[in-house]
Parts: C-alpha cells; structure tokens; sequence
C-alpha cells in the first residue's frame, strides 16, 4: 500500500510540474528509492564533482546513469543512518574540517573560503559533505568493521605468499610515454589518445624499442632521454603509481594508466638496493590492507540485500 501511495504521489508530482518554468523543471526527479526522492538537481551536483576529462563525450549517457546509481547506493546509506539513528557530535566535524584544512597548508578563513569557492562550494555544504562522509563510515564500522577478524596466521600466510611486495629499496628507476590530458582537452582528443595510448602498448607488446616510442610519441620532456625519468626514492611516489611499480619486475612495463598529467605507460628499468622487509615490519599494513579488502567485500554484499528489499525505481 505504502509503495502506491508513493508512485500516485510522483504521478501527481509530475502533473502539477509539467506547466512550471524550466528552473523548476530540472529539479525533476530521477530517481525513487523507498520513500526518498533523487532529482536531477542533485545528479548535476555529483556529476560537477568530476573532473572534465573522464566525462567522454560519446560516453556521458552511461556515466550518467553510474553517477545516479552511486547516488542511490548513498541514498540507502542515508536511509540506513537515519533508521538506526546513527549520530555524530558536532565537534567531530569541526575536528576533520581543521585536519582538512592543515593537510591543505590553509592557514585562515578567508583562503578557506576562497578555496572551496574554486570547487563551487559554500562552506555550509562542504561541512555538510564532510558530515555525511563521517555518518556513512560509522556506520559501516558499526555494520561491517565491527565483524571482521583479521587472524595472524591469515597475515602470515598473505606475507610468505607475497614476499616480493615487499621490499625496502634505495631507489627506483623509472621511464615513462605520457600523452598528455588536461581539463580543457576535448572529449575527441581524450578519445584519440586513449586509442594511441593501447596502440603504442600493444607495440610494446610485440617487442619494439620502449626509449624510441618514447622519442617519438611521449609528450614529456623526458621524450628526448627515450622517457628516461631516472631514479625515484620508492617512498615518495605517490601510493597509486607504487602499487603498479611493485607488480613490475625490472625490464617490465605498465598497461596505460591514468595519471594527473594524462595517460602513462610506465617502465621499472632497475631497483637499487632491494632487500626483504621482514614480517614484524609490514604486518600492520598487511593487516590494515586485509581488513580494507573484507570490509568492501562485506560491504557489496551488505549493499545488495539492502537493495533487494527496498523499492528503487530509475526514471532518468
């Protein structure tokens, strides 16, 4: 009864909308999830949120319709807090806006301010966004993390398996063909390179010279030296590109990765120093990267009986 009390309440919605001026228009509803609305107002705001360069033109229908079903999956998130009336102080908001702040080098108001106004946003709502973030997360401690032993034979058995991930090096020495993408490439060109990008990797592949593709391809100063980058302390690299650096062996290269100054491919040319880190080193972060993977995990499956038992319903 309750789910078609709701659908007569949207049939109406849409009547009674159907004469409004075009600003009202947008506000349209794209989506029903229980007794919770989702209108396009709301997509267009999550959808700013991404940069430019992963909206291809020839793909932004589907990317759309992605964004609005990870707003619905927030949604039942949403709806999940407010049944089980999971709170937060308001002090702890204030605390993970000031380390915000502090990791950013932002020392006043005023370059607060001005900073979340590049980002489109008034500091009323990215308080709110941190709120929401903070709500969701205890709430998944409180449903998943809470449930979920880590054993240390289970950290043992991943260390010996994996032994070769971790090792201390003095350094790492790297090359690389960039193509680049910026903000304000165009959705053909961000096509085009991507196409050029599994061109040159598939050339690779079949044996060519990665340093004379680089010098003829890579858009990088380094395209001159064959991409030769030279050599990186391991620990300063930033996390996304160490882990495709730890899967490659000397000699090896990467797929075509996306990186802040556009598409990589990415080659580990030697490895200075490497010795075995031993257990009591890394068990910690083994630990801390297990629990991460069960608690996706758990969390997916969690996610989905919510879905089951819920009334969702797409009009985009």
């Amino acid at each position: 009864m309750e789910k078609k009390i709701l659908r007569l309440f949207i049939g109406l919605y849409i009547v009674v909308g159907s004469g409004m001026a075009h600003a009202e228009a947008i506000n349209r509803i794209v989506a029903i999830v229980n007794n919770e609305i989702i209108t396009f107002h709301e997509l267009e705001k999550a959808l700013r949120d991404y940069r430019p360069s992963v909206m291809e033109k020839v793909e932004q229908e589907e990317f759309q319709k992605q964004v609005l079903f990870q707003l619905i999956d927030q949604k039942l998130v949403d709806i999940q807090i407010k049944r089980l009336g999971v709170q937060i102080p308001s002090d702890e908001v204030d605390k993970a806006v000031a380390r915000i702040k502090q990791d950013q080098g932002i020392n006043n108001s005023e370059a607060f301010s001005a900073a979340l106004l590049k980002e489109g946003l008034s500091e009323a709502e990215f308080r709110n966004k941190i709120k929401e973030q903070i709500l969701r997360f205890r709430l998944i401690s409180r449903e998943i993390g809470s449930k979920i032993i880590i054993t240390e034979d289970r950290i043992q058995d991943y260390y010996q398996k994996n032994k070769n991930k971790f090792q201390k090096t003095e350094g790492v020495h790297l090359a690389h063909i960039l193509l680049a993408i910026s903000e304000k490439t165009s959705p053909e060109e961000i096509v085009r390179q991507k196409k050029k990008g599994e061109e040159l990797l598939g050339r690779l592949k079949k044996g060519e010279d990665f340093a004379e593709l680089a010098r003829k391809f890579s858009q990088d100063p380094s395209a001159t030296q064959g991409g030769d980058l030279g050599m990186f302390v391991f620990e300063e690299i930033e996390p996304a590109l160490q882990k495709v650096i730890t899967a490659l062996k000397p000699g090896e290269f990467s797929s075509v990765i996306q990186s802040p100054n556009g598409l990589q491919i990415v080659k580990l040319i030697d490895i200075k120093g490497a010795k075995e880190v031993s257990f009591d080193e890394v068990k910690g972060r083994i630990h801390e990267q297990l629990f991460q993977e069960e608690v996706d995990q758990r969390f997916a499956q969690w996610l989905q009986k919510l879905k089951d038992r819920s009334y969702i319903k797409v009009l985009l």
